[in-house]
């Protein structure tokens, strides 16, 4: 095996040279992202010594290289720094010294390591968004990031339609098969073996495919009018409130930004009054849901998300400012399981981790880790906002931040059900779209000098992509 690994790194490294002059920053980015989350762990994983590889990480190392190696040789955007800047370091600064500084006992049992998951759900998404802000991307290379992504969508799409409908020998890869694997085995779960996985990635590829479009030739249009209602179909599938409620969330978020101005208020006043009359119907029937669970574990699963809030409550209130530590939830909350003084039990969350990214970096970071990261994803949207409704930006641009909108917008909900950060895959495409729309965003307003490198709309429409309509 150490044989078979040299000769590999040395492949790796002079494949790695030639590419290195000609690789687009953001498509490697998007293919380290793709090809982690289909070939995950399950499909290839070794070890050299203590360390575990997978592909995603082998990948994600190759890009930082990559980046190195242009910063070094000074081809990347000198770009302002802004308020999302400035909070994503203090998000990383804060969760590394809380991690360090409240590691857990040798006897502690954690089913997943706090330093772990710092590395690659929070360091190695800000490396995917870096390495989106500081790229020079042309609108060509724009138009096939997006492409790339509504291609992952197609597969995503029907891999959910083969495995829902139990069509195995067309599942790739294999493993999605496999009952004993993963979580929600019966409902459309994807090769991360997670149904709120496969429906945030669905989410984001739908709304790149219909963002792309009408500046897409007719061949690939009348392909993505196919995969689009089978990426619809695919959410669906997945059986997830949270995932449903992501995809009409972002749906509203590119509504607001595609409609016309004096449409919008009316438009999306009559959306609010819609969702306070049907939400608590709505509600109801969601709770009441059968999946491959009975309908008895689904309002227990419900019910579930009190206890967890409660709990957090309580946590909170004994360390408001640092929290218990990065990573702690899963033993620090077991003193606060034998609490009576409620009607509902707490029993049922010993063996499981938090279920709400937000709450688990408030009781694990506390206030400054909360503010840091809700610092990060203000920023973000404000910046996706501001390119999406820019007149100084290529259309290229401003599709990215309609992307950035809709990719935010879908994983909120599923954030405040789901403790994302433990699944890594997701913060990765989450930060991938983003870092991307904040390197066309940080263009905007730049002085002469700075205008160089940036394209005016008629200059960055790419020739096979020309003739289309725009963003309206």
């Amino acid at each position: 095996m150490p044989v078979v690994l040299l000769f590999a790194a040395v492949a790796a490294v002079l494949w790695g040279l030639l590419f290195a002059r000609r690789a687009s920053l953001t498509i490697t980015a998007l293919a380290t992202v793709a090809v982690g989350y289909v070939l995950g762990h399950s499909f290839w994983n070794a070890h050299v010594g203590p360390l575990p590889l997978t592909l995603d990480r082998l990948l994600l190392g190759g890009l930082a290289c990559l980046l190195g190696w242009r910063m070094w040789r000074g081809e990347l955007d000198q770009r302002r720094i802004g308020g999302v800047e400035w909070a994503l370091a203090a998000v990383l600064a804060w969760l590394t010294f809380s991690a360090l500084t409240s590691r857990p006992a040798d006897d502690a049992q954690l089913p997943t390591s706090p330093m772990w998951r710092l590395l690659f759900s929070f360091w190695a998404p800000a490396i995917l968004l870096f390495t989106g802000r500081a790229a020079r991307e042309s609108s060509r290379t724009t138009y096939l990031f997006m492409a790339g992504l509504a291609a992952l969508g197609g597969y995503l799409a029907l891999t959910a339609l083969a495995e829902t409908a139990g069509l195995w020998s067309l599942v790739f890869p294999r493993y999605i098969a496999d009952p004993n694997l993963g979580l929600h085995f019966g409902r459309a779960r994807g090769p991360a073996l997670n149904s709120v996985s496969l429906g945030i990635y669905l989410t984001v590829c739908l709304w790149s495919a219909w963002l792309l479009l009408p500046k897409a030739p007719r061949a690939l249009q009348a392909v993505l009018l196919v995969l689009m209602p089978l990426m619809v179909l695919g959410v669906l599938l997945t059986y997830t409130r949270s995932v449903w409620l992501g995809l009409i969330a972002s749906g509203v978020a590119v509504l607001a930004v595609q409609l016309p101005k004096r449409l919008r208020g009316p438009v999306l006043s009559g959306l609010l009054v819609l969702g306070v009359v049907a939400g608590p119907l709505a509600a109801t029937s969601l709770v009441a849901l059968k999946r491959e669970d009975s309908g008895h574990m689904s309002q227990h699963s419900v019910q579930q998300r009190t206890a967890f809030a409660y709990v957090s409550w309580k946590m909170f209130q004994d360390h408001p400012l640092k929290g218990v530590g990065f990573g702690r939830f899963y033993d620090q909350k077991l003193p606060y399981l034998s609490d009576r003084s409620q009607s509902f039990e707490l029993e049922s969350l010993r063996d499981l981790h938090h279920h709400n990214t937000l709450l688990s970096l408030l009781t694990e970071t506390g206030m400054i880790g909360l503010a840091a990261y809700l610092g990060v994803l203000y920023g973000l949207a404000r910046a996706a906002w501001r390119l999406a409704n820019s007149d100084e930006t290529t259309d290229a641009g401003r599709r990215l931040g309609v992307l950035c909108l809709a990719t935010l917008a879908c994983y909120l909900p599923s954030a405040v059900f789901h403790d994302l950060s433990l699944v890594h895959s997701d913060q990765w495409l989450v930060f991938l779209v983003a870092g991307a729309a904040l390197g066309f965003e940080r263009r905007l307003g730049l002085s002469t000098v700075g205008a160089a490198h940036r394209e005016t709309p008629a200059a960055g429409q790419d020739p096979a992509f020309s003739g289309a309509a725009g963003l309206g």
